[in-house]
């Protein structure tokens, strides 16, 4: 059965932080493939400003191409509305009936798990693998639940680049050079 890896959140932008938790689980999980899947609108951050979800996707697609192991789904954009994983894992299951799909998270979103819409959809379709740096503890109502991977200490997140952006600071190897590009060429986080 092949490994299919699925790692969802806002990527406003897509860096090199994503990049490498993508590869440490691919490695780690044994993965074929992993999708990552930009959301529409994310539950916990209606209140925030977040860029166009179509800007988003196109950096992601920007973010791994060349890459044959790495794909970029607009399932979540096209569904519209608030983008709730265990809706995405009901279509995915559906998609990809053959295939063991794994959820990956960051460590940091152990906890908010179980503010997650109907988390025991996921974790009854879905292998949720999270990604700590030892040494680490989880606790909650999953903890039992989650596959735990290695991967190297990354301290490079979105709203970083967004402040570098708007200060007007290099972010030159924190994203790809196409997205730097991007990000520049469409005045974003300015």
């Amino acid at each position: 059965m092949k490994k299919l890896g699925i790692l969802g959140g806002t990527f406003d932008p897509p860096h090199l932080g994503h990049l490498i938790l993508a590869q440490s689980a691919r490695q780690e999980l044994d993965l074929a493939k992993i999708i990552f899947l930009p959301a529409a609108k994310q539950p916990h951050k209606q209140n925030k400003p977040v860029t166009p979800a179509e800007l988003r996707f196109r950096m992601v697609n920007i973010a791994i191409t060349g890459d044959e192991r790495l794909e970029a789904s607009d399932i979540e954009i096209q569904r519209h509305g608030l983008s709730y994983m265990s809706d995405t894992i009901e279509t995915l299951r559906r998609e990809f009936p053959e295939s063991e799909l794994v959820l990956i998270i960051g460590g940091d979103n152990i906890p908010e798990l179980e503010t997650w819409k109907n988390p025991e959809v996921i974790f009854a379709r879905a292998v949720v693998a999270a990604a700590l740096r030892p040494p680490a503890e989880i606790s909650g109502r999953f903890k039992d639940k989650i596959r735990l991977f290695e991967m190297p200490r990354i301290d490079i997140s979105s709203s970083l680049i967004r402040a570098l952006v708007k200060n007007g600071r290099s972010i030159k190897y924190f994203v790809p050079d196409g997205v730097e590009k991007f990000i520049y060429e469409n005045r974003l986080y300015i």
